[in-house]
């Protein structure tokens, strides 16, 4: 998974400025180093000279992921990260060919992924991840519904391997639109490309997602912390582990203790 923070991340981390669409920062805190809460910083917006280095990023990053073996490469689009940042007005005021309109606003997103497909040399080892109900990192759109729906248009045209939806409101939902569901996104690309949906799913709700034809996977997070067997307890019908807290695994100074340390089921 390809990922860049944008203006979720601290200059104490990056010993330099933070960039973004805009110089929106976001609301609060971020993490700095030794994940301790820092203020927010201003982003300092990229200019076009810039994004074109941000992009053969991405490139550079897909090549080096292609060596090392891996099958796939994921873009993170989703979280307010900064393939986000650029799709959603809530943090790109531009008014350059990379803003305004939801095609200028998409430009930035499209490029990645053509620079990502020719680096990699299958678009079918391409994937993206979007968010288009989150809120996290202060996100949401009054138009995201149509905004992401343009983006998976764009996806389709590219012939994608796959699409990996945060579709779940169980990580937060901005309220701003009505949400964006598979379904949705199924009649836009049909079988073009794979769909598969994420967050807050269940053994059962996954399997009808599945079973409706509105996704050909469900991608599991969460539980996979708290469950190193999770496959066999859906299986076998076996419970689960309560879920991991946050903070276990987004605080390293914890240790291992809660991340990797839960315990396989055991029948009495």
């Amino acid at each position: 998974q390809l990922w860049h923070l944008g203006r979720q991340c601290s200059s104490l981390v990056t010993g330099q400025p933070i960039v973004s669409a805009s110089d929106i920062p976001i609301k609060g805190e971020t993490r700095g180093k030794d994940g301790v809460s820092v203020p927010s910083e201003v982003p300092h917006s990229l200019t076009v000279e810039e994004i074109a280095e941000v992009i053969a990023d991405y490139a550079n990053a897909a090549r080096n992921a292609m060596e090392a073996g891996f099958d796939l490469v994921e873009i993170h689009g989703a979280n307010g990260y900064l393939v986000d940042q650029f799709s959603q007005s809530i943090s790109n005021t531009r008014t350059d060919e990379y803003g305004g309109s939801m095609e200028n606003r998409l430009r930035f997103m499209n490029e990645v992924l053509d620079a990502v497909i020719e680096a990699v040399g299958d678009s079918k080892r391409v994937g993206i991840r979007i968010s288009p109900n989150g809120v996290y990192g202060d996100m949401g759109g009054a138009d995201n519904n149509e905004l992401f729906s343009l983006a998976l248009e764009n996806m389709r045209e590219r012939k994608l391997g796959f699409v990996h939806i945060m579709d779940g409101l169980g990580f937060g939902f901005h309220n701003k639109s009505e949400p964006f569901t598979l379904a949705m996104a199924r009649k836009i690309v049909d079988h073009d490309m794979s769909i598969i949906g994420n967050v807050g799913y269940t053994k059962e709700t996954a399997q009808d997602a599945v079973d409706a034809g509105d996704a050909d996977m469900i991608s599991f997070g969460r539980p996979f912390l708290s469950n190193p067997d999770l496959v066999e307890r859906m299986e076998n019908g076996w419970p689960l582990n309560p879920d991991a807290t946050h903070q276990v695994y987004y605080d390293h100074r914890l240790g291992p203790k809660g991340y990797i340390d839960f315990p396989v089921y055991r029948q009495e």
